[in-house]
């Protein structure tokens, strides 16, 4: 059904959310649907400010999108998307059968497009590519590190990424700090954290320092699957091994970190993963990875 909703449709838009890691999982059927001779519109902030990683994408932001759609295709069904389809239909990707069972996002991802819309020249890879003049991971030494999100519970307390970076300072590498412009303040203010600090204004930006990056370490966040996208290593720190086995960033070469399992009630696991996970454990599993292991 699906599959000829989509073969009719003259215009096609698809709606990404405004979590950059979900964008960039979501871009997997933006990908696939253009390697199927399809000519979407994506809309979303996120792909806009990396319009150049994105090549052959027709992308614009949610506020210079105009008119209406014979498909639109999102995540979760929102107002704006059902006013785009007022005239056509929606596809609301968590209600399809493929987000029913558990698994991998990415998995669910190239399962709508290969068996729901029928695709068939169907990848996992969701289309990004360096831009010409970024050297990719030409700072070997430079482990970029995101020790924020937008989710506090996720998040592992500053002083741990700090003691992290010292240890890695003393192993000869040079740890970078990377916090969005609003958070950069806060930060400035602690002594041992303000001399690897780096913001940058645009998303684009960021892109390419974590590409020129020879490594990626950071909480369960966007700039994860970003890295892991553009085939950085990457290391990701969960509170629980079930929203890894989901969330985890899955492109390139990486493990996660989990916290020593010393709790057996769930919420316990919750409330105090922080402390049961040590910047020697994240150590541990970052040279493992440099040796060639994955976790």
């Amino acid at each position: 059904m699906m599959k000829a909703t989509l073969q009719r449709a003259g215009s096609i838009a698809v709606m990404l959310p405004a979590a950059i890691g979900d964008s960039l999982l979501m871009m997997v059927v933006v990908n696939n649907l253009i390697r199927n001779g399809y000519r979407p519109v994506v809309v979303s902030w996120v792909v806009a400010e990396l319009a150049d990683w994105f090549p052959g994408v027709d992308v614009y932001r949610e506020s210079d999108v105009q008119g209406h759609f014979d498909l639109v295709i999102e995540l979760r069904r929102t107002e704006r998307g059902a006013a785009l389809a007022a005239h056509g239909e929606l596809c609301e990707m968590v209600a399809l059968e493929p987000f029913r069972k558990h698994g991998h996002m990415i998995d669910m991802m190239v399962a709508v497009a290969r068996d729901v819309f029928e695709l068939a020249n169907v990848t996992r890879e969701n289309g990004i590519a360096v831009p010409p003049g970024i050297r990719f991971r030409a700072n070997e030494r430079r482990v970029a590190i995101h020790p924020t999100g937008s989710h506090i519970e996720k998040i592992w307390p500053r002083k741990k990424f700090v003691a992290l970076a010292r240890k890695l300072i003393e192993r000869g590498f040079h740890p970078t700090f990377l916090v969005a412009p609003e958070e950069k303040p806060a930060w400035l203010l602690d002594r041992d954290a303000a001399p690897c600090l780096h913001s940058f204004e645009r998303l684009g930006e960021v892109a390419a320092w974590i590409a020129e990056s020879g490594w990626f370490i950071g909480n369960d966040s966007g700039l994860g699957h970003l890295a892991s996208a553009l085939g950085v290593p990457t290391i990701s720190l969960f509170m629980r091994r079930g929203l890894a086995r989901t969330w985890r960033p899955n492109w390139g070469r990486g493990a996660i970190v989990l916290p020593r399992n010393v709790f057996v009630i769930g919420f316990l696991k919750e409330r105090y993963w922080k402390l049961a996970l040590t910047a020697r454990s994240v150590l541990r599993s970052f040279e493992r990875l440099r040796l060639g292991e994955t976790t």
